[in-house]
């Protein structure tokens, strides 16, 4: 309550809780555990339940078009529902009733066994490469209107004896937009983990912060709930995915992940507009070339 009450833009705060739920799921043998804090959110939880069959098809989204650009739909196969998505405001002064961000902690399944053979999650440089193509298809010039510095302070976290892929995407202010704009650049970003679960599939766990101004306290209350989130992450492999795990690093010894990495150097669009539909032309229009996808394989 003492926080709540002085709070303010320069020292925003979540709102007071004694109970953090912990939450367990099955995803198909692998066991996931995770503790949050209770929902704090003007619309209600969604349930999607406990167990998933990682296997279903119809459990995921596949690209099968074009990319914006152009280019080849990627494959990826992305889970139409998050394994669990739970938000949390944040507050300035107590004076004022209406919250001034928002973190939500989400969950999510990508499938590659659409894409060539040869790839397995398990691979330290395949997953990263996998990695590196889906931020261009999430905070890069794939997807969105929105440009990233991305990936931010990259780092392996082993988190109860499994090794995890921390980083971080930043958004900014595209250098086509001239003018001062009441958009918060500098305090909306994303907090990713990731890791294997069988040779064909990984674990997304994103953290979207979307802060206000001033943006160096918003960003610190909400790193600092991250950083209390991340050490409760507990996840055991099924026996099928020990031993694809195994037999990776046997065929791979010498194959480990980057102890670090600078954010991809991509060229985003010139600008964007809408478009005209009496032309034929999409709802929004991006003009000028931008960076391919990075290659898989």
């Amino acid at each position: 309550m003492l926080k709540r009450l002085f709070a303010s833009r320069n020292n925003p705060c979540f709102a007071s809780t004694n109970r953090w739920d912990t939450l367990v799921y099955d995803l198909s043998g692998n066991r996931l555990e995770i503790t949050l804090p209770p929902q704090d959110y003007e619309f209600p939880e969604e349930d999607n339940g406990k167990r998933f069959n990682l296997f279903d098809p119809s459990f995921y989204e596949y690209q099968t078009e074009p990319d914006r650009n152009g280019y080849p739909a990627h494959n990826k196969g992305v889970s139409r529902d998050s394994i669990w998505r739970r938000n949390w405001y944040t507050y300035g002064s107590i004076l004022q009733s209406q919250h001034i961000g928002t973190l939500q902690s989400a969950a999510v399944i990508c499938d590659i066994s659409r894409m060539t053979p040869t790839l397995n999650c398990f691979n330290p440089e395949q997953l990263e490469r996998l990695i590196i193509h889906g931020i261009y298809y999430g905070d890069g010039p794939g997807f969105g209107t929105n440009e990233y510095h991305s990936p931010v302070n990259w780092q392996l976290k082993q988190l109860h004896g499994v090794e995890w892929i921390y980083f971080e995407s930043w958004e900014y202010q595209p250098a086509w937009l001239k003018e001062p704009h009441p958009f918060t650049f500098g305090c909306h970003f994303t907090a990713w983990l990731m890791t294997p679960l069988y040779a064909d599939k990984y674990l997304l766990l994103p953290f979207v912060a979307t802060g206000t101004l001033p943006a160096e306290p918003s960003n610190s209350v909400m790193m600092q709930r991250i950083t209390e989130i991340i050490p409760t992450i507990k996840l055991t492999l099924s026996p099928e995915a020990q031993k694809q795990r195994e037999s990776t690093r046997l065929q791979n010894p010498d194959i480990h992940y980057s102890q670090s990495r600078h954010p991809e150097a991509w060229k985003y669009y010139g600008s964007f507009r809408e478009g005209d539909p009496i032309k034929g032309e999409k709802n929004i229009v991006f003009e000028g070339k931008c960076s391919p996808p990075p290659q898989l394989y």
